[in-house]
């Protein structure tokens, strides 16, 4: 009598990847099926590189659910994720490919909210006092260097407190961001405030695996940028403080080295004070690069938010 061991072929590990892999194959949008397959492969991939144990399977699940758990409209731990593990960072690279010359871009982060309030050239994004006034300043330019006029470059960045004002329910909505437009010789100006050093939300789970993994939570101080002008790919961007602390070791590993700029002491006698500034401030000039929609091969993305 033949015993059910030896009845019929063992179902094996790589067969079970071949099965999930054929599944999709009917999928009707061919790059569905593209990413759904190699989904699979990769997934099987690592969970057979690695052995992955049914108990830390478990974990994985729970930390998935604890993911959604925690995620509410003022708080995406599945960002976080992205952000920690570097794949926003990648996305955003293979996305954005940018000419040398041109501003580079780098990741939106979690706490953009778009309709930021239109303000005058020069005018104080700080509505309440939130660090050192920074004087930031520059000229908005195509790779020839012809000014782009009617650019406009929406802002946003933290306080001394470390705080966006998202952040912040029970601070003003429109502190410290604000969209403003070049003028015809593409230059634009506002008044904003030195950034700080501030750690990503660290008391959920990519937090615990920050702790456990011996990294830390913090990003180096920096202001984020979105520039669009009629024409031009728009470029999502930061402006580092060259004199911050984690540089080298972003928690979200958005540092490029093009994207760093000099914040300059000033005194508080300094003939350049910008009005409406007592004591000490701070000045910052970058300039910003923008590329013609037609020039990287892509389409015009003039109005793009996010």
């Amino acid at each position: 009598m033949t015993s059910p061991d030896t009845a019929a072929e063992r179902t094996t590990p790589a067969d079970i990847t071949a099965a999930v892999e054929a599944s999709f194959a009917d999928a009707p949008d061919p790059r569905l099926r593209e990413v759904m397959q190699a989904l699979v492969r990769h997934l099987h991939a690592f969970v057979a590189e690695v052995a992955l144990t049914e108990d830390e399977w478990r974990t994985a699940i729970a930390t998935l659910t604890a993911t959604g758990d925690i995620t509410d409209e003022h708080r995406q731990e599945f960002i976080l994720w992205s952000d920690a593990l570097g794949i926003s960072m990648l996305v955003d690279a293979l996305a954005n490919p940018r000419p040398p010359g041109a501003t580079e871009s780098t990741v939106l982060g979690p706490f953009y909210v778009p309709g930021a309030p239109e303000l005058e050239y020069g005018a104080n994004i700080a509505i309440e006092p939130a660090g050192v006034p920074t004087w930031v300043h520059g000229c908005v330019r195509d790779l020839d260097g012809a000014p782009i006029a009617n650019a406009e470059l929406d802002v946003w960045q933290n306080g001394d407190d470390r705080l966006y004002a998202v952040q912040n329910p029970e601070g003003p909505e429109d502190h410290l961001r604000g969209r403003f437009r070049t003028r015809d010789d593409g230059g634009y100006a506002f008044l904003a405030v030195r950034p700080v050093p501030y750690p990503i939300p660290d008391d959920g789970p990519v937090g615990k695996m920050l702790a456990s993994t011996g990294r830390h939570p913090w990003r180096p101080a920096h202001i984020h940028m979105i520039v669009r002008a009629d024409g031009f790919r728009t470029v999502t961007t930061h402006v580092f403080d060259a004199a911050s602390e984690y540089l080298d070791s972003d928690a979200v590993f958005a540092v490029k080295p093009s994207l760093l700029r000099e914040i300059a002491p000033r005194a508080a006698d300094d003939p350049e004070r910008p009005d409406g500034v007592e004591g000490e401030w701070a000045s910052l000039w970058c300039d910003f690069v923008l590329v013609r929609g037609d020039e990287a091969g892509e389409p015009v993305d003039a109005g793009r938010t996010a």
